[in-house]
C-alpha cells in the first residue's frame, strides 16, 4: 500500500494493509498505533517538521520490528520495511540536521536495495534533500555501489554483443493464420476491421494498439486468468471490474494483430538481474517499414526516431546503447492517469528491461492457456557471453540463443 504526501514528492511505503472495514476495537493495539503514527506523519510532513517526523518514523519502525517474523512476513511480504522507507528516513534526517543519522540510514538503505529492489538513480542523484551528504565519504561509497546496481543505461551499454550463426537447429518462429476459426471469431466479435480503419498500414497498427489499451485497464498486481485469450479476458474484466497485467495485454494485442492478418509476437523484456519487475510488449511486423515495430498496449505507446519513424526493439536497444535520439508518442499514458515521458519510460524503465528478450516460438490464439497436448516453447535472446550463465531473469527451460538475426528475422523469410 502506498501513501502519498500532499506535495507528492515523497512516498512512504506503509508497512501493512489494515482492512478498512475492521472495527477499531478488533484491530490489534500495535496496528492502531501505526495508524495514529501514519496520520501524524501526514501533518508533520506538510508542516516540514523534520525532527518530529524522524522521531515518528523511528517509532513506526520500532513497532513493526517488534512483531514476530511471521507477522512481518504476512504484512510486509518480507521481514523488514522496503528500501523506500529508509530512503525517505535518510532524507528527513538530513533535513533535520542529523547528518550522522542520515548517513547511517542511507548506508542501511543501500544494503537493503542492492540485489533486492529497483531504484531510480536519476532521482537519487538530483534529490536536493540529500545535498548536505553528497561530499561525505560514506555517502560517496554508497553512491558508487548504487551506481553499479541501478545505472540501467550503463548496464545495457556494457552488455556484450550478440553473435549471429550460433544457435540450435530446428528453431522456426510460426504465426497463426488469420483464417483460424478462433481468430475469425475474434475479428468479427469485436468488429476489428472497423477498429483498424481504412487508412494505411501504420495507421491500422496504431488504431489496433489504441483499442486494446482502451478496452481493459492495466493492473500490474492482478492475477492471471486461467483462460488467456482476448474475448475471455475482456469478459472477465467487465464482470469483475478489474484489469490485467502487461503480459495479458500484450497477448491480447498479439491476437488482435494476428486476427487482422499481421504477424505479431508478445515479447518479455527482462533486466540483467531480476528482482521484482519486467515488462511485456508486442511487436508487429510492418511491411511498409520492412521490420518489427515496438507497440506497448499498457501505455498505448510506440517508440520513434528523430524523424518520427516507428522503431523496433532491436533499434531502440542499440540507440540506447549509443545515445542516439529516441522519442515516444505524445499521448502515451497509464490508464489515463499518468502520462509517460521518454526520460522515465526509455531511459529508466525500458533501459532496465532490454537486457534479455524472450518470446514464444509459436504465436497463436490462446498462446499461454493451459491446453492438453499444446506445447509451449520459449526462445530467449541473450548477449553471447550469457548463454551458459546463471540468471535470475531467464529460466533454464528457455531455449537460449545469441543470434539476433534469427530472433528478428522477417516472418516471410523461409
Amino acid at each position: 500500500m502506498k501513501k502519498n504526501f500532499a506535495n507528492l514528492k515523497k512516498i512512504i511505503l506503509l508497512a501493512l494493509a489494515v482492512v478498512a472495514n475492521t472495527a477499531w476495537a478488533q484491530t490489534p493495539a500495535w496496528q492502531q498505533q501505526l495508524e495514529r503514527l501514519d496520520k501524524e506523519a501526514d501533518q508533520l510532513y506538510e508542516q516540514q517538521d523534520w525532527k518530529r517526523l524522524v522521531a515518528n518514523q523511528k517509532q513506526y519502525r520500532k513497532i513493526i520490528m517488534a512483531q514476530p517474523d511471521s507477522v512481518r512476513q504476512e504484512y510486509l511480504w518480507d521481514t523488514d520495511l522496503s528500501g523506500n522507507f529508509y530512503y525517505n528516513l535518510a532524507c528527513w534526517q538530513a533535513l533535520a540536521g542529523d547528518k550522522r543519522g542520515a548517513l547511517s540510514t542511507f548506508e542501511y538503505y543501500t544494503d537493503r536495495v542492492i540485489n533486492r529492489e529497483e531504484i531510480r538513480l536519476s532521482h537519487i542523484n538530483t534529490d536536493s534533500d540529500l545535498n548536505s551528504l553528497r561530499k561525505e565519504p560514506r555517502f560517496v561509497k554508497c553512491m558508487e555501489r548504487l551506481q553499479k546496481w541501478g545505472d540501467y543505461k550503463q548496464i545495457l551499454k556494457d552488455a556484450k554483443p550478440y553473435y549471429s550463426g550460433l544457435h540450435p537447429e530446428g528453431i522456426k518462429f510460426r504465426y497463426m493464420a488469420p483464417n483460424n476459426p478462433d481468430l475469425v471469431q475474434l475479428r468479427q466479435q469485436f468488429k476489428l476491421d472497423s477498429v483498424a480503419g481504412s487508412g494505411d498500414e501504420i495507421s491500422k497498427i496504431k488504431n489496433l494498439l489504441h483499442w486494446v489499451h482502451e478496452v481493459v485497464p492495466h493492473d500490474g498486481n492482478s492475477d492471471n486468468p486461467k483462460i488467456k485469450n482476448t474475448a475471455a479476458m475482456i469478459e472477465l474484466c467487465r464482470e469483475e471490474n478489474r484489469g490485467v497485467n502487461c503480459r495479458m495485454m500484450a497477448q491480447m494485442l498479439t491476437e488482435v494483430y494476428l486476427a487482422m492478418g499481421f504477424k505479431a509476437r508478445f515479447v518479455t523484456c527482462m533486466p540483467m538481474n531480476y528482482v521484482s519487475d519486467c515488462h511485456v510488449i508486442t511487436v508487429v511486423y510492418s511491411n511498409t517499414l520492412n521490420k518489427w515495430v515496438w507497440v506497448d498496449p499498457t501505455f498505448d505507446l510506440f517508440v520513434m526516431d528523430e524523424n518520427g519513424t516507428m522503431l523496433s526493439i532491436a533499434e531502440v536497444r542499440e540507440r540506447i546503447r549509443n545515445d542516439k535520439p529516441l522519442q515516444i508518442n505524445d499521448y502515451a499514458n497509464w490508464n489515463h492517469r499518468s502520462p509517460q515521458t521518454k526520460e522515465y519510460y526509455i531511459d529508466h524503465y525500458m533501459a532496465k528491461n532490454l537486457y534479455y528478450l524472450v518470446c514464444m516460438e509459436h504465436s497463436r490464439f490462446n498462446a499461454e492457456t493451459v491446453i492438453e497436448g499444446q506445447t509451449y516453447r520459449y526462445i530467449a535472446l541473450m548477449p553471447y557471453d550469457k548463454i551458459n550463465s546463471e540468471s535470475s531473469a531467464i529460466g533454464w527451460n528457455d531455449l537460449r540463443i545469441c543470434d539476433e538475426l534469427l530472433f528478428w528475422q522477417s516472418p516471410y523469410e523461409e
